[in-house]
This record gives structure tokens, sequence and C-alpha cells, in this order.
């Protein structure tokens, strides 16, 4: 019966206990200003990153995020948020501790009409760009990336993800539990 209980107990925590959040902060500091010329030392991208390892390859794909945060907008969910002519989202994201950080996400759109509208894209290791036009005129501003730029960045202390098995993890722990009793039963017999 010890046996029983201890198989079972160790399904059900394996069948409970899925990959592990991580939670990262990073900050590229120091960029060239393509507009007044010049390199900006103390000019910053901040934001940080969660996300699910589901497949445990050590790689941290856009699928496997829940949350991209650059500035104060989360450019995971605020694609649902998107209206028709109007774009939020992040296209590409690649995370691990041996490859690095690389990511592509922006927001773009303007009013039906065409007259006024605006975005802000950035491609990590590239540029930053930032752009509005309407009748008075337009604005654009790129921050390049250059050997001078850096990347800081910080984990935070993984946690637990306690979601709910799938139907098809359930299927397996009640077959193993089905299982174990019928051979518990024989061996009694």
């Amino acid at each position: 019966m010890k046996h029983l209980i201890s198989a079972g107990a160790l399904l059900v925590c394996s069948a409970l206990a899925q990959a592990q959040t991580t939670h990262w902060t990073f900050s590229y500091v120091g960029f060239y200003d393509r507009e007044a010329a010049t390199f900006l030392s103390d000019m910053r991208i901040d934001g940080s990153f969660t996300g699910v390892d589901a497949n445990l390859d050590g790689i941290l794909e856009r699928s496997e995020l829940t949350s991209l945060l650059v500035g104060t907008r989360d450019y995971v969910t605020c694609g649902g948020a998107s209206l028709p002519g109007n774009y939020c989202g992040a296209d590409s994201f690649h995370f691990s501790t041996s490859d690095g950080l690389s990511f592509s996400l922006g927001e773009y759109g303007g009013d039906p009409e065409g007259w006024s509208g605006g975005g802000h894209l950035i491609e990590s290791g590239k540029m930053s760009y930032e752009y509005t036009y309407n009748p008075g005129g337009s604005y654009e501003h790129h921050l390049d990336w250059t050997g001078a730029t850096t990347l800081n960045m910080a984990s935070v202390a993984p946690s637990i993800i306690t979601s709910v098995p799938e139907p098809g993890e359930w299927a397996m722990l009640v077959a193993g539990l089905a299982g174990m009793c019928a051979w518990s039963r024989r061996r009694r017999s």
C-alpha cells in the first residue's frame, strides 16, 4: 500500500508540476541618435519579460511568452486590442542564457482616412524607430545600436506554475492509477 500511495503522489505531482516561470529584466544603454548625429551614452530602453519554457529546450521563444514589457506597454497582450488599420505586438522573440536576447516588436496605425498616424518599432541589435505624421507635418526618430550599446539583464527567482493539467494529462494520471490498483489487487490475491 505504501508503494501505491507513493507512486500515486509522484504521478499527481508530475501531472501538476509544469515548467518553471522565468522572469527577466533588461536594459539596453547607449544609442546613436541618427537625427542628432551623436552617441547618447545615457539613452536607455528598459523592459522585462516573463515566460515558460514549455518544451524544456532552454530557449524562450515568442510562443512561450506571457508578457514582454518595453517601457509601460506589454507587447504580448496588446495585440488583442489592435483595431483595424492598427497593429501592436511582438513579431519575434528569442532568449537563452547562451544565445542572449533578441526581439522585434512594434505598434503602428492611423486614422481610417490616412491623415494622421504613427508608430514605434524596435528590433534589438539594430534600431528603435519612432514616427508620426499628420497634416501639419511628420516626425521621425532613429536610435541605432552600436558596438558601445550594452545590455544589462537580471533574473527574478523562478516560481512553479500552478496550472490545471490538460485532459490528456488527467487521462494518463487516471490510467496510471488504475493500472497500479489492478497490479496491487492482483499481487494480493
